[in-house]
């Protein structure tokens, strides 16, 4: 098997899931070692900076640990942690698909609702406060990790209302809406999370989540979507990848 060039799939993602494709037949056992750096390099004609990507990918989901004179050691065939990435607007089902996991997503609630002043705010939506609110929670098997309340405009988005959502939500406002997702703006906060979150997550204990708050825009810088995300955060890790420390004097 070799890397697909033309893919817009990164070669290290590539090589994550050829792993993940090993992990899964049973070629590589929980507990046994995984192939070096240089055997992967070597076998799909990368550099090791390329493998060593894709096996932080695997520490980061505490799939693999590394060990001082011993090499890479597999300790679980599934993801332990979830990984979200701060780079370009992605939905839930995207993400873990490309990291070769088959979500479950599953929309509670749609309705249309009056705004509050801070999402009226922040939607810019003028007179008409009236929005449409979709709770959704989004499971890896059986385990709830991921729950979403987007806020969209009633008067561009009321179609949604008693509408069927089966499959990703963001593939839904492109093809049926015709809505290009251009940018965001994301706050992270730590959170205990409210008494719904809770009984839907089905904790009988506060767990903290990591809440995320995205603004979506449009092209013409035109808010589309006010969205709150709550991770477990005892599933979730989060990874940025920051530029060169630029020293002024």
């Amino acid at each position: 098997m070799g890397l697909d060039s033309n893919s817009k799939i990164p070669k290290y993602i590539q090589i994550r899931k050829w792993l993940l494709g090993m992990i899964n037949r049973g070629r590589i056992e929980v507990g046994s070692k995984i192939p070096t750096e240089e055997e992967i390099a070597k076998r799909f004609g990368v550099n090791r900076m390329t493998v060593r990507q894709a096996l932080d990918e695997l520490v980061l989901e505490k799939m693999i640990v590394r060990k001082r004179g011993e090499g890479t050691v597999l300790i679980s065939s599934k993801p332990r942690d979830y990984v979200y990435e701060l780079e370009n607007i992605t939905s839930f089902n995207d993400d873990m698909q490309v990291h070769g996991i088959e979500p479950i997503h599953e929309v509670l609630r749609v309705e249309e609702i009056e705004a509050d002043k801070t999402i009226s705010e922040k939607l810019e939506l003028g007179e008409d406060h009236r929005v449409v609110q979709v709770l959704s929670v989004k499971r890896v098997g059986d385990e709830p990790v991921l729950i979403e309340r987007s806020f969209l405009p009633y008067a561009e988005f009321s179609k949604l209302v008693g509408m069927n959502i089966t499959g990703p939500f963001y593939h839904l406002l492109v093809e049926e809406f015709g809505v290009s997702l251009h940018h965001a703006t994301q706050i992270f906060s730590a959170v205990n999370p409210p008494q719904e979150e809770m009984e839907i997550f089905g904790m009988a204990e506060t767990v903290p989540c990591m809440l995320l708050e995205s603004i979506v825009y449009d092209p013409d810088d035109i808010p589309i979507e006010v969205l709150y995300s709550y991770y477990r955060g005892d599933r979730y890790s989060f990874k940025a990848t920051s530029g060169e420390y630029l020293f002024s004097q």
